[in-house]
């Protein structure tokens, strides 16, 4: 089985493109993972006590209309190449729920995009995909297919 993390970034199309290719040639089962991040939930409590409800119910819309765009554009990319795959959704931080997916489905290989970062990119980002890859480098094997052609 071959695990590709997305998030919906234009970084994740490479990263779709790889795991199809390779379920096409191998051939494996190939679903996709996309986790809902509450990160921007946490500020309600900074805001003032009107709309909150509404902020939530609004953050919550956007996260979600985001896991259904990345679900539509990974199911659209597998038609067009013809394989039949599989999309899973979870909801909490990005990096525990990618460990807990890797250990209720043992993949063979976890794909993930990740970004050429400039110097300010690194210090601002969470660099979720060498985190992975640190972690999990002796259990599971991790594919790291990074956007070369722009500098974040």
């Amino acid at each position: 089985m071959i695990l590709v993390w997305i998030d919906g970034e234009p970084h994740s199309k490479a990263a779709i493109q790889w795991a199809i290719q390779l379920g096409l040639s191998v051939p494996a089962e190939v679903t996709a993972l996309h986790v809902i991040d509450p990160y921007l939930k946490k500020f309600y409590n900074e805001l003032y006590a009107q709309g909150r409800k509404q902020y939530l119910e609004y953050v919550d819309e956007c996260l979600q209309d985001a896991a259904d765009e990345a679900r539509r554009e990974f199911a659209e990319m597998c038609r067009i190449q013809g394989l039949e795959a599989s999309f899973k959704c979870r909801h909490g931080e990005p990096f525990e729920e990618i460990i807990a997916e890797l250990r209720h489905a043992a993949p063979h290989i976890l794909i993930t995009g990740g970004k050429q970062l400039n110097a300010w990119g690194r210090f601002r980002s969470r660099r979720l995909p060498f985190h992975l890859q640190k972690k999990v480098h002796t259990t599971i094997p991790v594919l790291r297919i990074i956007d070369q052609q722009n500098e974040y």
